[in-house]
């Protein structure tokens, strides 16, 4: 049974996958109304977040970047879709890495990178350009599904241009068992964690924010080079991605720095593209105790 959904999922996406990018983008433009005006999916998240995030802007403007993000969000969707189609080079045309040196220059000494990514532009995309530009090893986490059929189907797409894929439990150990490997650890850190125990309290939008504790804690620890990167959007169906240094030495940052670091980079780079960002996401969920 898990066979023929398989079969039949892989059917449907590589029919989905032969549509051109206008007709492609025409449905998008169809979504995006649908949700926005019809559904209104999320939308009072959206607003809620986009009013914390950016108070000194008028309603209009909130409502411009709104629909710009719901046109975004679909666009998204769609394109994801087309990670079974897309050959390695045209992953590449559609999202260049630019400077992969910045990441390169740390695994020619031999030494493993933490690369420190968010839900700006497109991240599938992005997981499918990088890896061939690297001089090593890349592997990220991926969260287990109850559907595993579905599970083995996404990490079967997301490996194909040579992607390794860790389960959540099981990324720290393979960080040790790999800590001699010239390697890449893909750490996508913008979500809100799950626990307020572990939680790295920062500065986000000029407000105290509850942030996911990993990219410091196993940076500090292994003090292993941290590169930041962003996927920059340069028109519908385009993107680049530019790396930048973080920290090159964390054993020497103090606790909970190189977090506020990566958030400052983050909103530096939303404030230049508001509607590229996934704004539906409960960001400020958990609240702030004295």
């Amino acid at each position: 049974m898990a066979q023929i959904k398989q079969f039949l999922l892989n059917a449907s996406l590589k029919v989905f996958g032969l549509l051109p990018f206008r007709l492609l983008y025409m449905l998008s433009d169809m979504l995006a109304f649908i949700l926005y005006f019809l559904v209104g999916y999320r939308s009072k998240v959206v607003s809620e977040n986009l009013r914390r995030a950016f108070p000194e802007k008028t309603d209009a403007d909130i409502k411009v970047i709104t629909r710009r993000f719901y046109h975004h969000l679909t666009d998204i969707l769609l394109e994801s879709l087309l990670v079974p189609s897309l050959s390695k080079e045209e992953a590449i045309r559609r999202c260049k890495p630019v400077n992969p040196e910045v990441v390169n220059q740390y695994l020619d000494q031999k030494r493993p990178v933490i690369l420190a990514g968010s839900h700006l532009g497109n991240w599938e995309w992005g997981g499918q350009s990088m890896p061939p530009f690297f001089h090593g090893a890349t592997i990220t986490a991926f969260k287990p599904l109850t559907d595993k059929t579905m599970e083995v189907y996404l990490n079967k797409i997301r490996s194909q241009t040579g992607m390794e894929l860790v389960s959540m439990e099981e990324f720290f150990r393979v960080m040790r068992k790999r800590s001699e490997e010239a390697a890449v650890y893909i750490l996508l850190s913008d979500q809100s964690p799950s626990s307020r125990k572990s939680a790295h309290w920062v500065q986000f939008f000029g407000q105290p924010t509850a942030t996911l504790p990993g990219l410091d804690v196993l940076a500090r620890k292994f003090n292993w080079p941290v590169v930041y990167y962003r996927t920059v959007r340069l028109r519908r169906g385009y993107y680049e991605i530019v790396f930048e240094d973080l920290c090159a030495e964390p054993i020497g940052m103090p606790d909970q720095a190189i977090t506020q670091v990566y958030t400052d980079m983050l909103e530096r780079d939303i404030r230049q593209q508001p509607e590229s960002w996934l704004w539906s996401h409960k960001r400020w969920k958990m609240k702030w105790e004295e």
